[in-house]
């Protein structure tokens, strides 16, 4: 039931004009309210990512692009 309210929600925040990134994090937030998930867990998993040396490529990426 939760991957139904989250490309739900997806696809009609698209439907409605919103942008992808926005779409993205309201649906997923949607989604984590849905599953009764506490918030702490879910900053948790964010940081855990963050810290992975590979994902740091994407930001440093974005940047690069604005200085050239």
């Amino acid at each position: 039931m939760a991957i139904t309210i989250l490309f739900g929600a997806f696809t009609l925040l698209l439907l409605i004009g919103m942008p992808v990134a926005f779409c993205l994090g309201l649906a997923s937030l949607a989604t984590v309210l849905y599953m009764g998930l506490p918030p702490i867990v879910v900053f948790q998993q964010i940081n855990s990512g963050m810290n992975a040396f590979s994902m740091l490529a994407i930001p440093f990426f974005i940047f690069a692009g604005d200085l050239m």
